[in-house]
């Protein structure tokens, strides 16, 4: 990264990693640069690996948990939204959705094709939801960070143990 001009900038987080013609390319957020933020933020993310065809480059893309709670929480009937990753062998995350509705009334099986539509068309096609779980309540807590390490922690104990 030798275009960077100062150590700050070195040490900020990437914003994305991508393949293109065989070679990674790193992107630093501009918006973490900021010498005093740098060091003290740090972003809850996701990476997804996205494959069209087996031609194409392998692109890694970074991205945050809130955006896409964002797309999901836009459509009618979503009260709330949790969205985390768990580590998956093809596409690096694997995407787990928890959805508290607003009412029970809402058919799940057109609600999950909408999420998976929402979130192709806003994110792009490699953000599909690998796991829909639709829950009366959410863990309350003030930071939603806090929520999604509580059920990550659940869903990775529950897959290994079984």
């Amino acid at each position: 990264m030798s275009n960077l001009l100062n150590q700050s900038v070195e040490s900020a987080p990437l914003s994305w990693l991508q393949s293109n013609s065989g070679e990674w390319q790193y992107f630093v957020d501009k918006v973490l640069v900021d010498e005093s933020s740098s060091s003290v933020f740090t972003q809850d993310y996701i990476w997804l690996v996205s494959q069209a065809i087996t031609s194409h480059k392998v692109s890694g893309y970074r991205i945050a948990n809130q955006t896409m709670e964002n797309f999901i929480e836009q459509l009618a009937g979503v009260e709330q939204a949790i969205v985390f990753g768990v580590p998956h062998e093809h596409k690096g995350n694997a995407l787990h959705v928890y959805i508290e509705l607003t009412h029970s009334g809402i058919e799940k099986t057109t609600l999950s094709n909408a999420i998976n539509a929402k979130l192709a068309g806003g994110v792009g096609e490699f953000a599909r939801a690998d796991v829909i779980t639709f829950v009366e309540k959410l863990p309350v807590d003030q930071n939603k960070r806090i929520s999604r390490k509580t059920l990550k922690s659940q869903c990775i104990t529950v897959k290994y143990a079984a």
